[in-house]
């Protein structure tokens, strides 16, 4: 089984659309909703069964917690207002058999209803994890959980980790996922702490070795 896990504050907007784009056999959705006050539970519910309500806590400690929940014997993360390509799990699935994990590319969109946005889009670099990779759910075992420290690069830091660890991590040039962008991105509203986490990230893993 796989286990997806998409944390879900306020999300409603876009929810639908992001849920309604999972395509696969024998795929467990965990929706973790991190005390949203639109319908964004009710919107999970449509999809699946396995809506875990939490204190608003942010987007990894809400991973941390479907990873918790999940009994797949895979792993995938998405943000909720993210598309998923129809072949993005088949790709995937057809990849890991001798890795630990399988990360992909995602490319941006600016979503239909913010017209005004001006931004270069772009296919992205492997390392992201959201939408675009898999991982066997033992390599958190062997790794540990997202850093409850980090608000941003969180999947990066445990990309670092894995590798440290040996970890066979195996990168591939489809693109995998689609990324929106929105007036509400969190890389531009949390833009002075996505660089304060990034500078942590560099002070624990390269400064020094």
């Amino acid at each position: 089984m796989i286990s997806i896990i998409i944390p879900v504050f306020n999300g409603a907007k876009y929810l639908d659309e992001c849920l309604s784009s999972i395509f696969g056999e024998n795929i467990e959705i965990i929706i973790v909703n991190d005390a949203s006050t639109d319908n964004s539970e009710q919107i999970a519910k449509k999809y699946t069964d396995k809506v875990i309500n939490i204190e608003h806590s942010g987007p990894v400690i809400a991973r941390n917690v479907g990873i918790k929940n999940a009994t797949g014997d895979y792993l995938m993360f998405m943000d909720a207002d993210d598309i998923l390509k129809k072949d993005a799990i088949t790709i995937l699935i057809n990849n890991i058999s001798d890795f630990d994990g399988i990360i992909g590319r995602r490319s941006d969109f600016v979503s239909p209803d913010c017209k005004d946005i001006v931004v270069e889009t772009k296919t992205s670099s492997h390392g992201v994890i959201a939408g675009c990779a898999m991982f066997k759910k033992s390599t958190f075992e062997t790794v540990g959980l997202f850093d409850e420290d980090l608000l941003c690069g969180d999947g990066y830091e445990w990309l670092l980790r894995a590798k440290k660890h040996g970890l066979k991590i195996k990168e591939i040039d489809d693109v995998l996922c689609m990324r929106r962008i929105h007036e509400s991105n969190m890389g531009r509203t949390m833009g002075m702490r996505e660089k304060s986490d990034y500078v942590k990230i560099i002070k624990k893993h390269f400064v020094g070795e």
